[in-house]
């Protein structure tokens, strides 16, 4: 048997020595590679299909009309089409609770209205969702609340209603307990010794039509609501819940510049996705909405029906979901509000 030259082991060792080296190098780079978040595939390259935008609402109304806008606005700047799911019911919490559920991989997304993350939690026991499931990408806009009385009410001007109402019992309506509505009234007459009677119905719209048959004194109700009456002269605005100027009624002032001091706020609506999205997916989605909400025709599109169309960034919306979230536990503990 012929014997192995020193020479050929030599280069077989160093051949070997070599292809090792490789290896350890390819294998290393691929660790190296697979450890930075920014350079996964799922964030670098979404979207790469479509996007479910749900909508805890049913379809029709300014949620619902604002979800379709901006995820009209947003399939145009993503490249891929944002769909528009309705789950509505509980205020909002089933289509919440759906969402907190999903994967949170960008492809389930929540337009969540300012209760969902800050009165429900406190209002509802029986809830399938937490408000800490959920975090935001961005803020859409807000929407404004006004007061109303029927045009026939001797009640002319924001002092007229509070000098009634500190005198006499007013029965105030709402589309339901732990509506925008029903809180604004309780602040009302916590605040400023009003005394208003809370009358919930189901919907606003029942509510709307024993204030106009003149069942009830008043209502608080979101713009867009009662906007028809208004400009029908049937129904009297006194002011505006929001301090900010509002497109649909450009002549009527806030309510905290009337003689209610301190009282002001508005209903918002802004995008949440499940807790533990990738932070390279809520900046491509919060760029996109950003852009979206600037939108031209989807500013003018918001507006007509009451939203006042704003970005703000997810540190800006969770700041706001606590500060507000305190301000109405405070309030549903004093009004020993559950549901």
């Amino acid at each position: 048997m012929a014997k192995a030259k020193k020479n050929d082991c030599a280069v077989d060792s160093a051949g070997v020595h070599e292809k090792r080296r490789r290896l350890l190098t390819v294998a290393g780079g691929m660790v190296a590679w697979a450890a930075l978040p920014h350079l996964s595939w799922g964030a670098s390259h979404y979207p790469q299909s479509a996007i479910t935008l749900v909508v805890p609402f049913t379809p029709g109304g300014p949620v619902d009309i604002s979800g379709r806008t901006i995820g009209s606005a947003l399939t145009s700047r993503l490249g891929q089409s944002v769909v528009i799911t309705n789950k509505a019911g509980a205020g909002g919490s089933i289509g919440a609770a759906e969402v907190s559920r999903a994967q949170p991989d960008g492809y389930q997304l929540l337009l969540a209205l300012d209760s969902i993350m800050t009165v429900n939690p406190t209002f509802y026991r029986n809830r399938d969702y937490s408000a800490q499931a959920l975090e935001p990408i961005g803020m859409v806009g807000e929407l404004s609340s006004v007061l109303v009385v029927n045009s026939k009410s001797p009640i002319r001007s924001v002092g007229d209603f509070i000098s009634h109402a500190r005198k006499t019992v007013m029965m105030s309506g709402s589309g339901g307990n732990g509506t925008a509505g029903h809180l604004y009234a309780e602040w009302l007459k916590r605040d400023f010794g009003l005394k208003l009677e809370h009358v919930p119905y189901k919907g606003l719209a029942p509510a709307v039509k024993d204030l106009l048959a003149g069942d009830i004194d008043c209502i608080v109700a979101l713009i867009p609501g009662v906007l028809p009456h208004i400009r029908a002269g049937s129904l009297r605005a006194l002011g505006l819940t929001s301090p900010r100027p509002q497109v649909l009624l450009p002549d009527l002032q806030p309510l905290s510049a009337q003689g209610l001091t301190g009282f002001q706020g508005a209903s918002w609506l802004a995008v949440m996705a499940p807790r533990g999205i990738a932070p390279n997916t809520v900046s491509v989605l919060a760029d996109a909405l950003a852009a979206a909400v600037q939108d031209p025709a989807a500013v003018e599109r918001l507006q007509s029906v009451g939203i006042d169309p704003f970005f703000q960034d997810a540190a800006q919306v969770r700041a706001r979901i606590a500060r507000e979230s305190s301000q109405w536990q405070t309030l549903l503990a004093q009004m020993k509000g559950s549901a």
